[in-house]
């Protein structure tokens, strides 16, 4: 249906790209229709108890999978399709805050080199592995 509308979902609002149309329908197959229907069966009075249960199960099991295969393979697809940049807004607002934080970090050394309990302390290696954690926090997000 998603395919169906997709003229109409590219007029709309922001608009739909083919990548954001393939998401909404790998990411919609969840089994909740499929559910609702098996137990609409499992409470009718002229079928089975055991026909009822099968049913039940082998919708519930299709729909547990789909779940945990979706939930497992959905951020590898949205990569794949290139829909996780980050804006320009965003990227800025990182940065700012990277340096903000350098700046913090850099202050809170020098207020430490003053106490005599840190005499022993390498600062030289302090400061890179701040910088190496910054730099890994900051290519996650990426």
């Amino acid at each position: 249906m998603i395919l169906v509308f997709w003229p109409i979902l590219t007029q709309m609002g922001y608009g739909m790209t083919f990548s954001q149309v393939v998401l909404c329908s790998y990411a919609g197959l969840r089994g909740a229709v499929g559910l609702s229907l098996a137990l609409m069966v499992s409470t009718s009075q002229k079928i089975d108890q055991y026909v009822k249960d099968v049913i039940l199960l082998h919708v519930a099991g299709i729909a547990l999978l789909t779940l945990i295969i979706n939930a497992t393979t959905t951020g590898a697809l949205v990569r794949y399709l290139g829909l996780s940049h980050y804006s320009d807004l965003k990227k800025n607002i990182l940065h700012g805050l990277t340096h903000q934080m350098d700046k913090n970090v850099t202050m809170n050394i020098e207020i430490l080199k003053e106490k005599r309990h840190f005499n022993h302390v390498d600062w030289e290696n302090l400061r890179k592995s701040v910088e190496l954690l910054e730099l890994k926090n900051s290519l996650k997000q990426y």
